[in-house]
């Protein structure tokens, strides 16, 4: 509160909302069923919003996909409609804009989730290629997606957390999220000195820790070819990352 006094903030209660977050193997009654904050007394809540994102008190993120397949779907429909009077760039401009830009959106925290999780936001992302090339359900997706140079949901993941710990390498990013990651030290020189290495942490829960930044972020800057690691801007980089991400996802042979 005195943070929020200092900057002439006020609390809404309307408006606040608190989760406890624990482990989805943990029944046990939770001992914090509200907080007194001044005179208001605010209850907890299984999930709660928070810069346009429901977080869950288990961390699943189920309600967030949901809302936002829901959403995008309602939009595809809408799309559908009208269909017949754009051009396939205008479509797949229009998709972008407002379907695209939902599945992308703060998509890091939704790294390491079951692939049920994500196969939602796939489905998504299959309709919305569909609808941009007119082409049938019962039609092979990934030759579709190929064509269209989308990456698949799962790899625009791992896109936007790999473009985060570039941005927080190179002071791109605040400084809270460059003191989550180190780079590696070693006590001898060896040939992996030069091929920009961070440390990895050890973590306890493959339901929280593998999933944190901390520990996701190391292992998949680790496993990028040191060309893209040293891109000397973020253009570069970005271009370089797509380039290679794009290869895995489609099985294409890498380019030397």
């Amino acid at each position: 509160m005195s943070w929020m006094t200092q900057n002439k903030l006020k609390l809404n209660d309307s408006k606040t909302e608190v989760i406890l977050i624990r482990s989805k193997f943990d029944h046990s009654p939770s001992s914090v069923t509200n907080i007194n904050i001044c005179s208001s007394v605010i209850e907890t809540n299984s999930s709660a919003r928070n810069i346009g994102v429901l977080f869950d008190d288990n961390h699943t993120f189920q309600q967030h996909i949901s809302s936002t397949c829901r959403a995008s779907h309602f939009l595809l429909c809408k799309i559908g409609r009208i269909r017949k009077y754009l051009s396939q760039d205008s479509c797949a401009t229009l998709v972008h804009a407002v379907v695209s830009s939902k599945l992308d959106y703060c998509n890091a925290l939704l790294f390491g989730l079951p692939d049920t999780q994500l196969h939602r936001l796939q489905r998504v992302q299959n309709t919305a290629a569909r609808i941009v090339t007119l082409t049938k359900k019962s039609d092979h997706i990934t030759p579709i997606l190929n064509q269209l140079h989308w990456l698949p949901v799962t790899h625009r993941i791992v896109f936007k957390l790999l473009l985060i710990t570039y941005k927080a390498l190179n002071g791109l990013a605040p400084q809270y999220l460059r003191n989550l990651i180190t780079p590696r030290s070693l006590s001898r020189t060896l040939r992996s000195s030069d091929k920009c290495l961070l440390h990895i942490p050890r973590w306890n829960l493959a339901s929280f820790g593998r999933r944190s930044f901390t520990s996701a972020a190391p292992v998949l800057w680790n496993s990028l070819p040191l060309n893209i690691k040293t891109s000397p801007n973020i253009d570069i980089f970005k271009r370089r990352l797509k380039t290679h991400m794009f290869q895995r996802a489609f099985s294409l042979p890498q380019r030397h």
